[in-house]
């Protein structure tokens, strides 16, 4: 096999995990232009098989990926899954390994260690690269592949694919963020404060002293590596984590544990993570989805009024979706699915909006799509923004940035 030929990137669009191309190249059924693989033997490197294995933990009490650590996968850091799940793949001594999201979630120090070990196994097997960022696709693939309902539409190198597929630079919304029914009344006071927070679990020192301060209308990008803190942080503002009990942290203008319910603080909280999918597994249609957000419910369990009706239609033409109101939200692409959840979270203009790695997937127009409504509804709305992400996305504009850096006593935050 020639060199330009032994690793390929495909791009992922309507390429999905459980599609044929996918089972006939594992089943070493592979055709043009992978007939060199024929026979072969394949594994899959990526999210959906790390899921089948999280699964089987919980489900089955089977420790496939974590047998040699005596811990949980889910107490692992997204690079440590990754880790484990690369090294269990490689035990079946594959001749090549198709890769999906191999580098979503991960850090900037887990994303080169993981680089490192692809180049090196590329010099003794071949990689297949599912990508949908053409910034993504690792530097020593030098050729391409499109497909478009199950037949090559494009082969070549990677400077041939760039010059037939570009994408503009820019991505606007002309229409203006739609109106709330009803407005939070939160405005002058501080969303959310942290005033010298420390947190350990044990011996682990996870927070130390952090101060933050949050107001409306605000644009923060949350940043910092697996590990740091993060999730630990954002589950204190959202009420789901006891390690807020007694600490000085203020919610909406009512310090944590004197009184308020979860509930009274997740109703004033936009909430969107990619993992979010799975909790709305119903036949909900696009538009029930969006008016669910009104009353913070997983479905639509009431007839809506008329007005509710109006504004979800609002919010749907907003993010670009009109001709899909009436699909179920379960059949369309990932993609367009947390457009419908970030519309969901917003229609009641809740004070403070957490995105949490909202672009993992995306292909680079709908991350563009993405980054231009950010950027419109911190514009057009009193609504506190917080984008949770290794790195920043190019055209997004948030006003600061809080970064969590790892020390042995706890990470610190830093305001930039």
């Amino acid at each position: 096999m020639s060199e330009i030929n032994k690793n390929w990137a495909i791009s992922g669009s309507g390429i999905s995990m459980d599609s044929n191309f996918i089972k006939s190249l594992l089943k070493g059924e592979a055709s043009d232009p992978f007939q060199v693989l024929k026979g072969k033997i394949g594994v899959l490197f990526s999210n959906f098989t790390l899921d089948h294995f999280i699964r089987e933990e919980v489900i089955h009490d089977d420790y496939t990926l974590s047998q040699n650590s005596h811990r949980s996968i889910l107490t692992f850091s997204s690079g440590e899954q990754k880790k484990a799940l690369l090294n269990h793949l490689l035990s079946k001594k594959p001749d090549f390994i198709i890769l999906d999201n191999a580098f979503d979630m991960l850090d900037k120090e887990s994303c080169n260690d993981l680089m490192s070990r692809l180049k090196e196994l590329s010099e003794r097997m071949t990689i297949i690269q599912i990508f949908r960022r053409k910034d993504r696709i690792l530097p020593f693939i030098k050729n391409v592949v499109s497909f478009q309902e199950g037949k090559v539409l494009f082969s070549g190198t990677i400077a041939e694919y760039e010059r037939q597929f570009k994408t503009s630079n820019n991505f606007l919304v002309n229409s203006t963020v739609p109106q709330a029914l009803v407005e939070f009344e939160l405005i002058g006071i501080p969303l959310i404060e942290f005033k010298n927070v420390s947190v350990s679990y044990g011996e682990r020192k996870i927070l130390n002293n952090i101060c933050w301060k949050i107001k409306s209308g605000e644009f923060w990008h949350l940043k910092g590596p697996n590990g740091s803190g993060k999730t630990t942080l954002l589950t204190m503002v959202t009420g789901d984590n006891p390690k807020a009990y007694g600490q000085d942290l203020t919610l909406f203008g009512r310090k944590r544990g004197s009184g308020e319910s979860v509930w009274d603080i997740k109703k004033k909280i936009g909430y969107v993570t990619p993992a979010m999918t799975v909790l709305f597994r119903g036949r909900h249609t696009v538009e029930n989805m969006v008016i669910s957000g009104i009353y913070d419910s997983i479905g639509l369990y009431k007839e809506p009024r008329s007005l509710e009706k109006k504004l979800a239609d609002r919010w749907i033409d907003f993010i670009g979706l009109t001709d899909f109101k009436y699909k179920w939200f379960s059949d369309i692409s990932e993609e367009n699915q947390c457009l419908v959840l970030i519309a969901r979270s917003m229609i009641k203009h809740p004070p403070v909006l957490i995105l949490d790695e909202p672009t993992h997937g995306m292909n680079d127009y709908n991350v563009k799509v993405l980054v231009s409504l950010i950027n419109k509804i911190a514009k057009e709305s009193q609504t506190a923004i917080i984008f949770v992400a290794h790195q920043s996305e190019k055209g997004l504009n948030p006003e600061f940035t809080y970064e969590l850096i790892p020390d042995v006593e706890g990470s610190i935050g830093v305001r930039q």
